[in-house]
């Protein structure tokens, strides 16, 4: 999965879980994480632990 990729998917729908992330691109939990912290210093998106819930 490229981080692109995953951008745009949070662009579409600004909140969003990692079980969705998961499913799309059939990839690791460990591994969207790692993909979303790089996507968090460009974008600055946020992960509500709460709420499971990633929003722009």
């Amino acid at each position: 999965m490229t981080i692109e990729k995953m951008k745009e998917l949070l662009g579409k729908d600004e909140k969003i879980t990692v079980e969705q992330v998961m499913a799309e691109f059939d990839i690791s939990r460990s591994t969207v994480f790692r993909d979303y912290a790089k996507i968090k210093k460009i974008t600055g998106a946020v992960y509500d632990k709460n709420e499971s819930l990633w929003k722009l």
